[in-house]
């Protein structure tokens, strides 16, 4: 069940929030990424201090850091999951690019993370990943699917506030974790992915859908906060009033998570 408390305040020590990072070149050298918009949602909405998790072998590290984490945030991505990790046998083109280096980390931390009941919330590739890790599949290059609406942004040059307005609705499942975080039956939220859920992953509830009925959102029902959602509500989401709440809710589950571990 989830309890909804408020988000930690200043006077507390600031729950740590883990942030999985993107592989990304810089010029010749390898390097690691996080857009500033998850950072900022974190800190501004949530409450929560943030450490950035790099993406790649974490070289059995991952007991140790979540022994100090009190949540995780699985970004979205450019990239998508590797199709080895759910068994898809099609032209692997179809499903490119990869970071082989992110699926390593993400699914070695999401086993962890829903063991050890820390919160999570896992946006675009990150509630794929959970669907993967949880033994579900994704359709690639959704945009193709003639049953399908294109949810990818439309105008690829057009300004970050066009890019992240609301494209769609999203039709919230009545009595489950989104529609008591939002006391709301349909909301318009953005729309950036060509990937989505194909088969829902065990043990996962299908918290809204698009009107084509593309899975938008899911939650772990047996955990305590386990969230995913397929748009992206953290990009300036002091402002917003959908998503506010999530931000505020997985700040607070982490601070009830810090109090536990007290």
């Amino acid at each position: 069940m989830t309890t909804i408390l408020q988000p930690p305040s200043a006077a507390h020590h600031r729950p740590l929030v883990g942030v999985l990072a993107n592989a990304q070149m810089n010029g010749d050298l390898p390097g690691q990424t996080v857009d500033n918009k998850y950072l900022d949602a974190l800190r501004e909405v949530a409450g929560v201090a943030v450490v950035i998790v790099p993406a790649c072998d974490l070289h059995g590290d991952v007991d140790g850091l979540l022994n100090v984490l009190d949540g995780l945030l699985l970004t979205g991505a450019v990239s998508n999951v590797h199709p080895s990790r759910f068994g898809a046998t099609d032209d692997e083109a179809r499903y490119q690019p990869f970071d082989l280096g992110r699926d390593h980390s993400a699914f070695k931390l999401i086993e962890q993370v829903l063991a050890r009941n820390i919160p999570l919330l896992a946006i675009c590739r990150g509630m794929q990943e959970l669907n993967v890790c949880q033994g579900g599949t994704l359709a690639p290059a959704i945009e193709s699917d003639a049953d399908r609406f294109n949810h990818s942004a439309r105008e690829k040059h057009a300004g970050l506030d066009q890019r992240y307005a609301p494209a769609h609705t999203l039709h919230i499942e009545g009595g489950g974790m989104l529609a008591k975080l939002l006391g709301e039956s349909a909301v318009e939220v953005n729309s950036l992915h060509l990937q989505a859920i194909e088969r829902l992953g065990d043990g996962l509830r299908i918290e809204g859908r698009a009107q084509d009925g593309t899975i938008e959102a899911v939650s772990v029902p047996e955990h305590h906060f386990a969230l995913g959602v397929q748009w992206h509500p953290e990009f300036k989401a002091a402002d917003n009033a959908v998503s506010r709440p999530l931000f505020e809710a997985f700040g607070a589950a982490a601070l009830q998570y810090q109090r536990g571990r007290a």
